[in-house]
């Protein structure tokens, strides 16, 4: 039998490590041009560059892109 544990129990469970756990598929996206990249396994799409304007890539249905897309139609409408 074991003895009481001395954590919080307060683990965030599985697939909330780093990356989301968005699986292998899918495209990395530039937030500059919008250019679609195929996502590589293995690479987080924030470590890649954007071959046309270098800016660090995003990866499709993020938080990070759900944020971009929102900034962008709050622009639109202004």
């Amino acid at each position: 039998m074991q003895g009481q544990g001395r954590g919080g129990g307060r683990g965030a469970g599985a697939g909330s490590g780093r990356g989301g756990g968005m699986g292998s598929g899918g495209f990395c996206i530039c937030p500059k041009c919008g250019e679609r990249f195929p996502h590589q396994r293995g690479v987080p799409c924030l470590e890649e560059r954007c071959r046309d304007c270098g800016v660090a890539l995003v990866r499709e249905g993020s938080a990070h892109h759900k944020e971009i897309q929102q900034r962008r139609d709050s622009k639109r409408e202004a």
